[in-house]
């Protein structure tokens, strides 16, 4: 079985679409995921399988005023729980700096909770560094 690890693009709509019984009901809304993967500073990085995602990143190319590049937010990293402790994620992302630095892309950025040790561990094996400021995250309804 071969893996291929790449940014997907519109033509990938049928990959993602069958996310939605892979995943989590509720995740994957057929026009939002057009226009999502119609508009390149959207990326939903993925490890594919059989013709099927069994990984995924998916976030934000973020513009700056400064001239250093543009900023990556990762909103979610997912991996199908039977896939999970394989090295795919430590791919996934090691996959997407490389993108990152091919794109002029300086960093990309995510958030973690500290109780997701899994996850911070997956997050610094790659390079990632924790942030050890007293940060907060605040978050505004709109509707």
């Amino acid at each position: 079985m071969k893996r291929v690890y790449k940014k997907l693009s519109l033509s990938d709509l049928h990959l993602v679409l069958r996310m939605e019984q892979d995943f989590r009901s509720g995740f994957i809304c057929v026009d939002n995921a057009r226009q999502f993967l119609s508009n390149p500073s959207n990326w939903l990085f993925a490890c594919i399988e059989d013709e099927r995602i069994i990984g995924f990143a998916y976030g934000y190319e973020l513009n700056r005023l400064n001239d250093i590049g543009n900023m990556l937010y990762i909103h979610e990293v997912g991996v199908l729980p039977e896939y999970q402790r394989q090295g795919i994620g430590r791919e996934m992302l090691t996959r997407m700096k490389e993108l990152c630095t091919l794109s002029g892309i300086c960093r990309f950025f995510l958030f973690s909770q500290k109780s997701n040790t899994a996850a911070c561990a997956l997050y610094e094996s790659v390079g990632g560094e924790a942030s050890h400021e007293d940060d907060v995250a605040f978050f505004f309804q709109t509707k």
